[in-house]
């Protein structure tokens, strides 16, 4: 059973959730790498050690929210616009913890915050409204009704 293609500008909405879910997951990676290091300089007692708990655990959960909302996204339903919004308040969190704590890692984080922006932006757009969050009986895309 195949699905109708999405608009353009919401399939360029998911692949970008899904990116971002993969660039989380690779940072993780890093992240849990990074733990016996710091943890061997004694880096990580007192407050920066709780710091990046905090940044390590929104870490892990952030990428599971952007796979959900990239879900529903795929699906046209309304929670995956939901999902998505919470996902890129969450990236915007990570984003500031990670500077704030002093983790800030260049050009990683910079593509991250720039994937995030564009995701609200699209997010915000009244095609991709339109697409996401009305009935799927009342969906006109571009001119278009799209047949469920």
């Amino acid at each position: 059973m195949t699905r109708p293609a999405l608009p353009p500008i919401v399939e360029q909405t998911r692949v970008f959730l899904l990116t971002q879910t993969w660039l989380l997951l690779v940072g993780l990676l890093g992240l849990l790498l990074l733990v016996q290091a710091l943890y061997a300089r004694g880096a990580l007692e007192g407050t920066s050690g709780d710091d990046f708990l905090v940044l390590l655990l929104a870490t892990m959960v952030t990428p599971a929210v952007l796979a959900l909302a990239a879900w529903g996204v795929r699906r046209g339903r309304r929670v995956g616009w939901v999902l998505a919004l919470l996902g890129e308040l969450a990236v915007a969190f990570l984003l500031y913890a990670a500077v704030n704590f002093g983790f800030f890692l260049g050009v990683p984080v910079l593509i991250l915050a720039g994937i995030g922006a564009w995701v609200v932006v699209n997010l915000l757009r009244a095609d991709v409204r339109a697409y996401l969050l009305r009935r799927p009986d009342r969906r006109d895309v571009a001119g278009v009704r799209e047949a469920r």
